[in-house]
């Protein structure tokens, strides 16, 4: 496949990506289907993917880093993930900062987040959603594109679900719209600059971080509900699908 044809699918698969905020109220079967097995399949759909697609990915990626890096490439040889656990407790943080507050009981108290906290937030996840546009362009075969723009896609619902509990309105009337142009703008720099594989493979870490957290937070979450069985259906819904490939 060439260039011109992969630039295509790539193009199409960040418009389809950054239609899911956009239309994820309107999915009739995320109303009659229970929220926890819908919420609790995409995670496992998600968690698979940065397991059996990118943790590969970013081994091979730091195993390639070259020595003129000097002792930054020796540690990242050594310790590929550390970029991914930086990921994972930098959306820590963030997640923390608008954590809901807790009254005396212990009980979480129903609040909207404000100010400061919901731009940092959403800037956050909109730097999240670019580093995803940026990676598709990046990406040169076509069955890796596919399989990358529709587990992100099933990630994206999760996504969407936390943002419209945590702002709520805000995230409706400016967010959800923040996080689409976001996705579109790391495209438009993929397809426009040229980018060291080192860098690639930095953000792909980042990004599996961010994923696990967001699953993990969902997952184990006290408000949510959550199926075990529909998590690991999931999982090994992908699996199959992984090894077939």
């Amino acid at each position: 496949m060439n260039g011109t044809t992969l630039i295509g699918l790539s193009l199409a698969s960040v418009l389809f990506l950054s239609l899911v905020h956009v239309l994820a109220d309107m999915l009739r079967w995320k109303r009659q289907l229970p929220q926890k097995y819908w919420l609790s399949f995409a995670d496992g759909i998600s968690i698979s993917y940065v397991f059996l697609g990118l943790l590969p990915k970013i081994v091979e990626g730091t195993a390639a880093f070259p020595d003129s890096l000097g002792y930054a490439a020796e540690i990242l040889k050594h310790s590929p993930f550390l970029p991914l656990l930086i990921g994972l407790v930098a959306f820590y943080g963030m997640e923390r900062m608008v954590e809901k507050p807790v009254d005396a009981s212990g009980s979480h108290i129903a609040h909207e987040a404000t100010g400061l906290r919901v731009w940092i937030h959403l800037a956050s996840y909109a730097f999240y959603k670019a580093i995803i546009g940026y990676l598709i362009v990046q990406m040169n075969n076509p069955v890796s594109i596919v399989i990358f723009a529709i587990s992100m896609a099933v990630h994206f619902l999760v996504v969407d679900y936390r943002m419209m509990d945590i702002h709520k309105g805000v995230y409706q009337r400016i967010g959800r719209w923040a996080l689409t142009i976001a996705i579109l703008v790391g495209w438009i720099v993929g397809a426009t600059t040229v980018i060291s594989p080192v860098v690639v493979t930095l953000l792909l870490s980042f990004l599996a971080g961010g994923i696990v957290l967001v699953v993990l937070e969902e997952e184990f979450s006290r408000e949510h509900p959550s199926s075990f069985p529909a998590f690991v259906a999931a999982v090994a819904v992908y699996t199959v699908v992984q090894i077939s490939i």
